[in-house]
């Protein structure tokens, strides 16, 4: 492209360029420097100019070229020399930067930004150790320099010191307001430590100072899900995509955000646009592997897990998604293979080395003493002790070390030994096993492992053998508890007191709130709004008892008020689990989201109606009104869309059919 400027010498080029590049017009200004390059090619400050243009280009390694070259004519140019540093950062020749940025020190031993290119070059470089101590010493030169406190937070974050990164981000942010990184990086650090509140307030103020730092959306995007403000969610997304229309990552936070409400197929058209754009994107992949799982299209899933499965092989998420994929469809024993990468078990095995874990399929237990160690939460717990009686039926001496809150009612299991509390030191045993390997352990060993299904492009899937298993391997029934008989007495005068029977217990939220979440996993949240759970009921009689966990203040009254009667509340039995047990077997019916209670439920021999948000958890199946693992429990599934209507108008006229003597006498 040639330009007319008067004069046409290398000064006007320059000049020209100078214009363009400070009004943000990189590409201009990088021709109108190449202008001035052909009248003068050995000219430093054009091939300067020229170098840290490219550099904002991305063109990092022609950038080099220039500024290798402007160094050679300008040896003693302090200037020169660092931009040389910033563009053998950029080409991750750490060992290179670090020396032109010392001689750049050298020249102009004053100015902070030259040591700063010194320390950034050894932390890159992995030499933590020394950025941090020539950091400390700059703190000393020029305190109040807020880079410096930026930079050393960054060096003490990559040395996972978290409070002390804080503490420093801090300290930039007070010295320097709108230094938007210091700003940024503090609320990463506060987000990733579930200090949600603050990390919000922080990133809201980097878009206020900043509007163009799309990072800052992104987060902010992030940090309302968590909080389960989803629809703020959706509209920080939608807004970021405006902005850069063209960017995976805003695309993927905005599905997300979608699929946060359980609007699952419109997350899927911006997880499908994210992926075009992203196609070697391992992380693009795993997110459109379990947008077709969740969507109903496994056979598509699963080719997408292929691809993320080559693009990154030792991927920590993939198998973790997988392996709730495989259950979900009834992959069983291909599924509980891939169980094993569970964050659970993987943080034990590094926390705990010296403990011999056995997770691949044993042979024989016959005669063996096992210690089963008790998992995640008192439902996994509860789900997987149905493991137990198969171990003592193939011969095994069982010790369960578990949660003490589950210690009365397995005592009173018949094939377990012994009960160990989970503090108490490892009993001695010929295995140890955690309680989520037992279907791998005590099952089959899987056909073969997904990395063998063809990639995307392949189709159909050939030469995938499944262990299509709702049937087999055979699922072992519920454990099974029998009530103490003064809790019984006690529970059911109790009932008695409140109002007639039927008895219907009601559960509108189970897990982890999400500001309270430490691992990042959605599934461990359900939850269905009170109003239309209520309205479910607005035609039924008998005595409607709230048996939630920890309820919030005002919710039951709510309750009361939408259906217009009472709700008796029974929550504190929660913190009794013997009481609960005998409740939930004294009631005529339980209606709820996934939670500890219908474990215990079916342990009492005794059905239940279960709203399934979407996606659903692995236990509840895909789709369909019942689960093997829960026979007789029906299910009430949220649609693709995040709707519950059609799932809560069968719920109403299922519990109208199951009491149509109670509906009568109210009509009456």
């Amino acid at each position: 492209m040639a330009y007319a400027i008067p004069g046409s010498g290398v000064r006007q080029w320059l000049d020209a360029g100078l214009v363009a590049h400070r009004r943000g017009d990189i590409a201009q200004a990088t021709d109108l420097y190449r202008e001035a390059l052909k009248h003068a090619p050995a000219n430093a400050d054009a091939l300067n100019l020229l170098g840290t243009a490219l550099l904002q280009l991305g063109q990092a390694a022609e950038a080099t070229r220039c500024l290798e070259h402007a160094a050679r004519v300008q040896r003693n140019n302090p200037r020169v020399l660092a931009n040389l540093g910033q563009a053998y950062l950029a080409l991750s020749r750490y060992g290179a930067a670090c020396d032109a940025f010392r001689k750049a020190t050298r020249l102009d031993p004053q100015e902070p930004q030259f040591q700063l290119g010194v320390a950034a070059s050894l932390a890159m470089d992995g030499k933590l150790s020394e950025a941090e101590t020539l950091l400390h010493r700059l703190i000393k030169r020029f305190p109040h320099a807020a880079a410096v406190w930026l930079n050393l937070g960054n060096v003490m974050r990559d040395q996972s010191r978290r409070e002390e990164a804080i503490d420093k981000y801090r300290k930039a942010v007070e010295l320097e307001p709108g230094l938007i990184d210091a700003r940024n990086n503090l609320a990463r650090l506060l987000h990733a430590k579930h200090t949600f509140a603050e990390a919000e307030e922080q990133y809201r103020e980097c878009i206020r100072l900043a509007p163009d730092f799309l990072l800052a959306y992104f987060n902010l995007a992030s940090v309302l899900i968590d909080l389960g403000r989803s629809t703020e969610a959706e509209t920080v997304s939608r807004d970021l995509v405006s902005r850069a229309p063209d960017a995976p990552e805003a695309l993927t936070i905005l599905g997300s955000a979608l699929g946060q409400q359980g609007r699952l197929l419109e997350a899927h058209y911006w997880y499908e646009k994210a992926v075009t754009v992203a196609s070697d994107s391992p992380k693009a992949a795993e997110t459109m592997a379990m947008s077709f799982i969740e969507t109903g299209r496994p056979e598509q899933g699963l080719r997408w897990f292929s691809r993320a499965l080559r693009l990154s092989a030792e991927s920590p998420t993939a198998p973790q998604l997988l392996s709730g994929a495989l259950l979900r469809y009834g992959a069983l024993q291909d599924g509980w293979a891939e169980y094993a990468s569970r964050p659970y078990a993987t943080l034990f095995r590094k926390n705990h080395p010296e403990v011999p874990i056995t997770c691949e399929a044993l042979e024989s237990v016959h005669g063996k003493h096992i210690c089963v160690l008790g998992e995640q939460g008192l439902g996994d717990e509860l789900f997987f002790v149905r493991y137990g009686p198969v171990l003592a039926a193939r011969g095994a001496t069982v010790t369960y070390r578990g949660s003490s809150k589950l210690a009365s009612l397995l005592s009173r299991v018949p094939c377990i030994a012994d009960v160990v509390d989970e503090h108490a030191a490892l009993p001695a045993a010929d295995a140890y096993i955690l309680a989520g390997d037992l279907p791998r352990v005590l099952g089959h060993n899987p056909v073969n492992r997904l990395h063998e299904i063809p990639t995307i492009d392949e189709i159909p899937i050939r030469e995938f053998k499944r262990w299509i298993a709702v049937y087999w391997p055979e699922v072992p029934p519920s454990v099974r508890f029998k009530p103490l008989p003064d809790k019984t007495t006690e529970l059911r005068d109790r009932l008695l007191a409140m109002g007639p029977p039927p008895y219907i217990g009601l559960t509108w939220r189970a897990g982890t709130m999400p500001e309270e979440q430490r691992s990042g996993n959605w599934v461990l949240f359900k939850q269905i709004e009170i109003d239309a759970l209520a309205h479910a009921f607005s035609t039924s009689i008998g005595t409607l008892v709230a048996v939630q966990r920890r309820p919030l203040a005002g919710e039951i009254d709510n309750l009361s008020a939408i259906t217009g009667r009472k709700i008796h509340d029974l929550t504190a039995l929660n913190d009794d689990l013997e009481s609960m047990l005998a409740l939930l077997d004294l009631l005529d019916d339980y209606v709820g989201v996934s939670n500890t209670n219908m474990h215990l439920r079916a342990a009492v021999g005794k059905n239940a109606r279960v709203l399934v948000p979407t996606p659903a958890e692995w236990r509840w199946m895909h789709s369909g009104r019942s689960s093997p693992w829960f026979p007789g429990f029906k299910i009430y599934r949220q649609s693709l869309s995040g709707d519950w209507t059609a799932a809560l108008a069968a719920l109403e006229q299922d519990l109208a059919a199951n009491f149509p003597n109670a509906i009568q006498s109210n009509s009456a």
